[in-house]
């Protein structure tokens, strides 16, 4: 695993390699993202702001779907109240197709 990037997925960060596939939330847009870090190569690491507004990580949509219900169960002791409700949260299936080191394809 030589090349991999960090990328920010609605309030937590991945670590993602080309080929990897993710579940997002429905609200997560796939225009193509700039990373937080980038590791263009083994043993080297890029955190400048100024270097990662220039690269770039390509998402594709792979399918979209619901998770596993979350079964939400409230009991307040000795009121015999009781509430069961479930939730199931949208998500997209996403493939990181490419993570490119410069968006112009311009070497500096």
């Amino acid at each position: 695993m030589s090349k991999y990037a960090v990328i920010e997925v609605g309030s937590r960060q991945e670590k993602v390699v080309e080929g990897d596939i993710l579940e997002v939330p429905k609200s997560f847009s796939l225009d193509s993202m700039n990373p937080i870090l980038l590791s263009p190569r083994k043993g080297s690491i890029v955190t400048d702001k100024k270097s990662l507004s220039q690269c770039s990580v390509d998402l594709e949509l792979i399918d979209e779907k619901k998770l596993k219900k979350m079964n939400i169960f409230q009991y307040k002791n000795k009121t015999g109240n009781r509430r069961r409700v479930g939730y199931r949260e949208e998500v997209k299936v996403v493939k990181v197709k490419s993570i490119s080191n410069n968006k112009s394809g311009e070497e500096e």
